[in-house]
């Protein structure tokens, strides 16, 4: 009997080690598995990072030495600043490469749901409640969500001024918007967090009024994405001339917006259901993309009548790298490619094809770090986006001038109703 205790107390001892070192090992391996921050460069590829910055970093680029770095240029951006009979003289220049690293509140809610999001039927994005729902992507529809869902400061403000561009007979016309932007759902930096009062489950809502050209003067819009990402975006505008609000139909999501070079849903590169397209991950591929932009030195870039911008500032970062196909064949687009930031999910590139597969338009997104005005965390924005249609040889470029973390009334759900355009439209 004392032998049978014996061997048992041997057999609970090592069952319970076993177990124990199960738990570590689950523990370990969950440790591994979900890692965030992840920086574009570390160890030794950062060094041979800062071996190559030695040689280039303050140089500016332009068609006569574009060549020494060509394996690191996108190459539609490539051909466009070598024809310069086509589209013109055009320079930026080289900066060091800076890691950009998320908020205390992106951190905190990307850890706390870590694992929880999953794809569902009709690639719906499952149990989302805030932070990056991927922090270690996968799959190309993955890194998709994230882009989805990257931290732009629950509540922002961005007044617009936009360029469109005529390239041949050299000449531009002005745009001047201003946008008012509240998450509904998704929060990370402005209480309450992660989540408003929200029956109608929203997650973005955007209120923009036009002020340039004298067309569009008095015209304001309302732009509701929703938490179920397979729903169509709803939109609603007023015109003070008419003194009507109208609700849009889902293929003006498609059309060009006041003569400017991209669609509605050519905002922020894609501002569309994610659901709608698919995704193919085509790997990793180092470019030089614009982060920590100078913004009064792109401003002084500007040459009217021409389509692209000077002084734009490029550092070396290692993309995820993205096919895009819409499920409807007959989208606008027939493909799009997407060079994704992996460290603040923005799309800092992409190139888009027409029905024939022929170039149409390419988008760069200049970016830069701007400083909360509520808890003053230091987030990624967007400075200026590019747009150029190398058929027309012509081109849109708007600067964006970000506050975020901002509270008052242009920051309460009531003014993201179609009744809040009359209002505030007279």
């Amino acid at each position: 009997m004392r032998r049978k205790r014996f061997f048992i107390s041997i057999l609970w001892g090592i069952m319970i080690r076993l177990y124990i070192m199960l738990c570590f090992t689950c523990i370990s391996s969950q440790a591994d598995e979900i890692r965030y921050p992840v920086p574009s460069y570390e160890g030794e590829e950062l060094k041979k990072v800062r071996g190559w910055e030695k040689t280039w970093v303050g140089k500016k680029i332009d068609s006569s030495n574009i060549d020494g770095i060509e394996e690191f240029v996108p190459e539609t951006m490539y051909q466009i600043t070598k024809n310069t009979e086509k589209w013109g003289l055009s320079w930026s220049e080289i900066v060091p490469y800076r890691q950009i690293k998320p908020t205390k509140g992106d951190l905190k809610f990307t850890r706390k749901y870590a694992g929880t999001c999953s794809i569902g039927p009709d690639d719906k994005l499952l149990n989302y409640i805030s932070g990056i729902p991927f922090p270690n992507p996968k799959t190309g529809l993955e890194i998709a969500y994230n882009f989805d869902n990257l931290n732009q400061g629950d509540n922002a403000h961005a007044l617009e001024d936009l360029w469109i561009i005529d390239g041949k007979n050299r000449y531009d016309r002005k745009m001047v918007l201003d946008a008012h932007f509240l998450y509904f759902a998704g929060r990370r930096e402005v209480t309450p967090v992660p989540e408003l009062p929200n029956p109608k489950r929203i997650y973005r809502a955007t209120h923009v009024a036009y002020y340039e050209p004298a067309s569009m003067r008095g015209t304001r819009s309302i732009l509701i994405k929703w938490i179920d990402r397979t729903k169509p975006f709803e939109s609603y505008t007023f015109s003070s001339n008419t003194r009507k609000i109208v609700r849009r139909s889902t293929a003006q999501r498609t059309a060009s917006q006041g003569g400017s070079d991209g669609a509605g849903e050519d905002n922020i590169i894609y501002d569309n259901a994610i659901s709608y397209m698919k995704y193919k991950h085509l790997g990793r591929k180092e470019l030089l993309l614009s982060r920590h932009q100078d913004t009064d030195q792109l401003r002084e870039g500007h040459r009217e009548g021409y389509c692209i911008i000077d002084g734009v500032q490029r550092e070396r970062i290692n993309t995820y790298v993205l096919e895009c196909t819409h499920k409807n064949p007959n989208y606008i687009y027939s493909k799009q490619i997407w060079y994704v930031d992996p460290e603040t999910w923005w799309i800092l590139y992409s190139d888009k094809y027409d029905r024939q597969g022929i170039l149409w338009r390419v988008f760069e997104n200049a970016g830069y770090v701007v400083k909360s005005v509520y808890n003053g965390a230091m987030m990624p924005t967007i400075a200026f986006v590019l747009t150029i249609d190398v058929q027309r040889v012509h081109s849109t470029g708007g600067f964006s001038n970000y506050t975020l973390g901002k509270t008052g009334e242009y920051y309460q759900p009531e003014y993201y109703t179609p009744k809040a355009l009359q209002k505030y439209g007279y």
